[in-house]
């Protein structure tokens, strides 16, 4: 693959997180958070499966240690989609897509303690930035009441829970690969998800409210479910390891910071969630954290680290 079809891969695997979002609302009304959350981590898992029993993917977990894993799975899927599903019903497209596009910036300021890398001046000072302008667009609310502060609480907390994932998941990789840690994540989130919505169902009064019985959802909510369990968890999987395969870390952090853009773009331009001054200074903050900190460092530490996107090898992430 040459560098032109990784920029292509970029742009894409951006772009796909970037509507799920989006996606993930509209499939919202039709299903209930649980009820989507399995169906989208069924398939995913089902289509993953399928790739392995026809050996385009090879996983082997014989003779791995099964605890670090555990860890990875509990904060993605279980925590950070819990809280992110939820959070979006909630919020604005915009305002969910912002906050989670500071992920690397939450991942750096947990690197610290947890990883003993260290940050330059430089880099802290586009930490910095980041946590602001998350500040700003948590503030700042979707217009006309679309930011709940429930939901965006629980958004914030699907950052966080995708900042623990990422630095479990660095540990994970030494005993394990991006196709088996979300081979792991895919299946666990289909059996823990699956038998959450089965026990909503079975506890659901009959004629309460709530959300549409499956057997009622219509072709643009399946299809919702296809993005989000095949595209969005599959598909981007291929696209990210395919541009990382052929770019340099800081030139594939330019498309992870594509995706909080193209949900503010797409909750204006396809939902009309209005963009007020201080979500707009927002996100350019935690745009030009993230431009900073991949950045060439004229004073690099020795033992530093970028904020560099973390490859959402989700479904993230969205």
């Amino acid at each position: 693959m040459n560098t032109r079809s990784a920029y292509l891969a970029g742009i894409a695997w951006s772009s796909i997180f970037g509507f799920s979002f989006l996606v993930t609302k509209a499939a919202l009304s039709a299903f209930s958070p649980l009820e989507l959350l399995a169906l989208r981590f069924g398939l995913a898992a089902a289509s993953l499966l399928a790739l392995t029993a026809a050996g385009v993917v090879k996983p082997v977990f014989r003779g791995k240690p099964r605890g670090i894993l555990a860890l990875v799975c509990l904060f993605q899927p279980v925590l950070y989609f819990a809280a992110e599903t939820y959070g979006v019903r909630r919020t604005s497209t915009s305002t969910a897509g912002l906050i989670l596009g500071a992920l690397p910036a939450a991942v750096a300021a947990l690197s610290v303690p947890m990883l003993r890398e260290k940050l330059s001046r430089v880099r802290t000072t586009g930490l910095i930035l980041s946590v602001a302008g998350v500040s700003l667009v948590a503030a700042a609310g979707g217009g006309g009441g679309a930011d709940h502060p429930v939901g965006v609480v629980l958004v914030l907390s699907a950052l966080v829970s995708a900042a623990f994932y990422n630095v479990f998941s660095r540990r994970a990789s030494r005993f394990y690969g991006p196709v088996e840690i979300t081979l792991a994540r895919m299946v666990s989130g289909a059996a823990f998800f699956g038998l959450a919505a089965l026990v909503e169902r079975l506890l659901a009064s009959p004629g309460g409210s709530g959300a549409l019985s499956p057997r009622a959802a219509g072709a643009a909510a399946w299809g919702a479910v296809a993005y989000l369990g095949i595209l969005s968890s599959v598909v981007a999987f291929f696209l990210v390891n395919l541009s990382l395969s052929r770019l340099k870390a800081a030139q594939a952090s330019v498309f992870g910071a594509l995706t909080p853009l193209i949900a503010l773009a797409a909750g204006e331009l396809l939902r009309g969630e209005p963009v007020g001054p201080a979500k707009g200074l927002g996100a350019a903050a935690i745009l030009a954290g993230l431009w900073i900190t991949n950045a060439p460092d004229p004073n690099p530490v020795p033992g530093g680290t970028k904020l560099v996107p973390p490859p959402r090898d989700e479904a993230t992430g969205a």
